[in-house]
């Protein structure tokens, strides 16, 4: 029996995918709620950070993927084997 595998293109949506949902759940809204706010400000200041907008953003892409590298591997183990069994 040969191993079933996920398929490069399939692979590849799945991680643009869970990219942006990440990005799109973490993101302040628009207008930011003063607890966002409150909550950007605190996390800046404990990194030493006067630039809030600049943190936000390397904050959401660094969020973004390490979210997706961790939940990309373990969708894909899940595919994999569900593929592997119905063999």
């Amino acid at each position: 029996m040969a191993v079933r595998r996920v398929p490069t293109g399939f692979r590849f949506l799945l991680g643009v995918f869970f990219f942006i949902l990440t990005f799109l759940l973490v993101r302040p809204s628009d207008p930011v709620t003063k607890g966002e706010y409150r909550f950007w400000n605190n996390a800046a200041s404990l990194f030493g950070e006067n630039d809030v907008d600049g943190f936000v953003g390397v904050a959401l892409l660094v969020i973004s993927a390490v979210t997706t590298f961790v939940s990309y591997q373990i969708s894909i183990r899940l595919i994999e084997s569900y593929l592997n069994k119905r063999q």
